[in-house]
C-alpha cells in the first residue's frame, strides 16, 4: 500500500468509518456527515496535496524526456567535430560549461530533477501527515502525548514552569465508560466477513445496570452478497426467551440463570449463525481448525477453535472503553504540528544552502505538510468542537418533586394521600408501619413524596405551602440526580460560593472498583474524570 492510500485509511480509522451505522448519540452525527467527510478524504485532500505540488508539475515530463534525449544527441554530435568527450556520466565536463548547449543541457536536468523531487516530496508528506496523526490518535481520542518509537516515550509540554502536574488526558473531558461498537471485518479464502451491531440497549450516562450480551439479531441475521458475509447482532440484557433459545445450561442440565457469560453464549451463537448459513462452502471457511504453528520442542496442542471461535471471541471481547472530549483539539493539534515539523521534518543538520535544490526540497514539504495537517485538523475540530459545545452547555432539569413530611401539609389533603396505594407501599416498604386512616397521618410524621401524585396535586400543595414563607427557603435540603458533572455546571450559577463543606466518594483507582480504563492511560483517566468534577465543585 502507498503512503497516499495509507493515510487515507487512516483517516477512515479517525473519521470512525468502522462504527455501526447507529442512530443515537455520536454514531447520528457521525453518520450525518458521513457523506461530507468520504468526500474530503477521497477527494477534496488529495486534490489539495495535488494543489500544492502543481508549480513543480508545469512542465511535461514526456516532453522534458524526449527535449533532454534530443539535447543530448546535438552534444555528440559536436563531440564528433572538436574530437572530445564533453559528458562524462551524463555531466557537463566543467570546461565547456559556459558554452550555450551546456547551459541549456543543465537547465533541462534541473527541471527534471525538480520533477523527481516533487514526487517524491508529495510521498514523504503523505508519509509524514500518517506519522503525524498515528502519533496521537487512539481508539476513538486524541491523547497528549508525544510519542516516539516502539517504546512510546514521549514529551510532556513545557512552557517555563517550575513545576507542573502533568498527565495524558489533563486537557480532556472525561465523559462516561460505556461501549463503543465498530463493525469488526476479517478476510478468507476471498470472502469478507462482517460482524455488526444493528440493535443496542445500554443504559444512559455512567449508570451501572444488568450486564449486556452480543446475540444474533432476529431481523435479518446473515446476510450475504456476492463475497461479502454480513453477521448482524443485538447487544441488549438478557431475557427469559434467550436462556431457552440459546440453552444455557449447568453442568447439571439445569437451565442457568445467574453467573452468565458472552463466552458461555459464543458457542451455541456459533451454531445459531452456521444454521443460518446454506452455502456449504463458506460454512467450510468459517468451521476451519486454526492451527497453531509448532515450536521447537513443544508438544502437539489439541486446538480444536474454528476460524468462528477466534473471531466470535475478538469481536464479543472488549469493547468497553472511556470516552473524552478534548478541550482545544485545534490549538493542541497545531501546536503538535509545528513541533512535529522542527523536529521530524526539517532536518537541520541535512540543510545543505549552497544545493539549493536539497534545501527547496526541505522548505518545500515542511510548507505543504502544515498546509495539509491544517485542513485536516481543521476538519477533525469541526466534530470535536461540536460535542464539546453540546457537553458543556447546561441541561434542563426534566423533573422536580418535592418530599413534604405531613406535619407540614394541612389537613385537606390527607383524604387523597391516603387513598395513594403507591404512597402507602412505599411507607410499608420503609418500615414505616401500614397506614390506614387519616388519623394515622396526624399520629406520625410521615414523607410524602409527590411523584406518586398527579401534577393538579403537586401544584395545589406547593401553592398552600408557599403562602408562609419562600419555597426555597422552607426546604431543608435538596436532593440531585444526574451525571455528576453535569449536575455540577448546571447548578453552579444558583449555589456558587454557598456551600460549605463537599463530601465525595469516587472510584479510588484501586483496580478492584471496575471503573474500567484504556490500557495506555488508565490513571490519567481516572484523574481527568476527578479534575473535571473537583475543578467544578470548587467553585
Amino acid at each position: 500500500m502507498d503512503n497516499k492510500e495509507l493515510l487515507k485509511n487512516y483517516l477512515r480509522e479517525i473519521f470512525q468509518f468502522d462504527f455501526s451505522e447507529l442512530d443515537f448519540g455520536i454514531y447520528r452525527i457521525m453518520n450525518y456527515k458521513r457523506k461530507e467527510i468520504k468526500n474530503f478524504i477521497e477527494n477534496d485532500l488529495i486534490n489539495a496535496v495535488e494543489e500544492e505540488f502543481k508549480k513543480y508539475k508545469t512542465i511535461n515530463q514526456k516532453e522534458l524526456i524526449k527535449k533532454l534525449e534530443e539535447k543530448k544527441l546535438e552534444i555528440k554530435k559536436i563531440e564528433k567535430e572538436l574530437g572530445e568527450q564533453i559528458l562524462k556520466n551524463d555531466t557537463i565536463d566543467p570546461k565547456f560549461k559556459d558554452k550555450p548547449f551546456a547551459k541549456e543541457y543543465e537547465k533541462l536536468i534541473n527541471q527534471m530533477e525538480q520533477i523527481d523531487v516533487a514526487e517524491e516530496i508529495q510521498n514523504q508528506v503523505f508519509n509524514d501527515l500518517y506519522n503525524f496523526f498515528s502519533r496521537y490518535y487512539e481508539d476513538g481520542d486524541f491523547i497528549s502525548k508525544r510519542r516516539y518509537g516502539r517504546f512510546d516515550k514521549y514529551a510532556i509540554p513545557y512552557n517555563g514552569e517550575e513545576v507542573k502536574l502533568y498527565w495524558a488526558n489533563y486537557d480532556q473531558y472525561y465523559i462516561k465508560t460505556g461501549e463503543i461498537f465498530k463493525n469488526y471485518e476479517f478476510e478468507s479464502s476471498d470472502y469478507r466477513f462482517i460482524f455488526k451491531t444493528t440493535v443496542i440497549d445500554v443504559p444512559v450516562g455512567n449508570v451501572k445496570s444488568d450486564k449486556r450480551y452480543f446475540f444474533l439479531a432476529e431481523n435479518e441475521p446473515v446476510k450475504i452478497e456476492d463475497k461479502t458475509i454480513t453477521i448482524n447482532f443485538e447487544y441488549r440484557p438478557l431475557t427469559d426467551r434467550d436462556f431457552k433459545n440459546y440453552e444455557l445450561k449447568t453442568n447439571q442440565g439445569e437451565i442457568k440463570k445467574s453467573v452468565i457469560k458472552q463466552e458461555m453464549l459464543n458457542e451455541s451463537l456459533k451454531e445459531k449463525i452456521l444454521e443460518k448459513i446454506k452455502n456449504n462452502y463458506i460454512k467450510g471457511i468459517l468451521c476451519e481448525i486454526e492451527k497453531k504453528q509448532k515450536g521447537e520442542g513443544e508438544k502437539e496442542e489439541n486446538n480444536k477453535k474454528t476460524l468462528l471461535d477466534k473471531h466470535l471471541f475478538k469481536f464479543t471481547k472488549k469493547i468497553t472503553s472511556d470516552f473524552f472530549i478534548h478541550k482545544d483539539l485545534k490549538g493542541f493539534l497545531e501546536r503538535e504540528l509545528d513541533y512535529f515539523i522542527k523536529t521530524e521534518v526539517i532536518d537541520i543538520e541535512n540543510l545543505d544552502t549552497e544545493k539549493e535544490l536539497h534545501f527547496d526540497k526541505h522548505i518545500t514539504r515542511a510548507k505543504v505538510f502544515k498546509n495539509i495537517g491544517k485542513k485536516i485538523i481543521e476538519f477533525l475540530a469541526q466534530i470535536e468542537d461540536f460535542q464539546k459545545m453540546l457537553w458543556e452547555k447546561k441541561k434542563f432539569v426534566l423533573r422536580t418533586e418535592y418530599v413534604i413530611t405531613t406535619d407540614r401539609i394541612p389537613d385537606e389533603f390527607y383524604d387523597e394521600i391516603v387513598e395513594n396505594k403507591e404512597q402507602l407501599k412505599e411507607w410499608d416498604e420503609l418500615g414505616l408501619g401500614k397506614i390506614k386512616t387519616k388519623k394515622d397521618l396526624i399520629e406520625k410524621k410521615l414523607p410524602v413524596d409527590t411523584k406518586y401524585f398527579s401534577l393538579e396535586f403537586k401544584e395545589k400543595l406547593l401553592e398552600k405551602i408557599t403562602e408562609k414563607g419562600n419555597l426555597d427557603d422552607l426546604l431543608d435540603g435538596v436532593l440531585i440526580k444526574s451525571e455528576n458533572w453535569q449536575a455540577l455546571n448546571t447548578m453552579l450559577n444558583r449555589f456558587k460560593g454557598r456551600i460549605k463543606t463537599i463530601y465525595i466518594d469516587p472510584p479510588y483507582n484501586t483496580g478492584k472498583d471496575e471503573f474500567l480504563y484504556k490500557d495506555k492511560c488508565q490513571h490519567s483517566s481516572w484523574l481527568t474524570m476527578m479534575e473535571n468534577r473537583l475543578s467544578l465543585a470548587k467553585n
